[in-house]
């Protein structure tokens, strides 16, 4: 593990400057075979444009899975999972749309949870909340604003679910209605002043 770990980072970093390629190429192969995480990051990284639809896929399989799985409904759902794949996309692609695309999804199957299950645990409320604020950090990026009308139809369904009293478990469904209120305010008010 990482904590146990005696070296630091400028150590490896060095040790890898002076390696060969082939080498490098060795540690990374190894590494893309240890585990299907591994494999999912390596590959959004240096994916093609044309296979990155998939990949995306992958990931919003990952996310979907947590609450909603293959066979029916998490009955602990593991945020932790989620998250990661959020996060393990985003640095591995760059790619914000993508990111916004699978953050907004682990908000869309919070709520579905909700719903379909009348309660959540509080983990997965603070989650929705967290990965909400996220999409909304870079929806307001420069970058991120050209994206607001692929997000729109999303964000109007989302708004309409969270002023239904049965998603204002823990004040989820007031959180939500807030950032998107905001994203609303901004967006349309924005262009209206066009």
């Amino acid at each position: 593990m990482a904590e146990n770990s005696t070296m630091k980072w400028s150590e490896l970093k060095k040790l890898f400057q002076e390696a060969d390629q082939k080498e490098l190429i060795d540690l990374l192969h190894d590494l893309y075979k240890k585990s299907v995480d591994n494999r999912r990051y390596i590959i959004a990284r240096y994916a093609k444009e044309k296979d990155k639809s998939n990949i995306l896929d992958a990931y919003r399989k990952k996310v979907i899975n947590v609450y909603f799985p293959q066979r029916g409904a998490a009955s602990r759902p593991r945020y932790s999972v989620a998250k990661k794949a959020v996060n393990d996309y985003f640095k591995a692609s760059g790619d914000i749309k993508g990111t916004m695309d699978l953050a907004l999804a682990l908000v869309e199957n919070i709520m579905k949870y909700i719903h379909e299950f009348s309660g959540i645990d509080e983990t997965s409320i603070a989650a929705g909340d967290e990965m909400m604020e996220k999409f909304s950090a870079l929806l307001t990026t420069e970058e991120g604003k050209i994206f607001y009308p692929c997000f729109r139809e999303r964000l109007k369904k989302l708004y309409k679910d969270s002023t239904d009293s049965i998603y204002g478990f823990y004040g989820f469904g007031d959180n939500l209605y807030d950032y998107i209120s905001n994203l609303y305010d901004f967006f349309e008010e924005n262009q209206q002043d066009k």
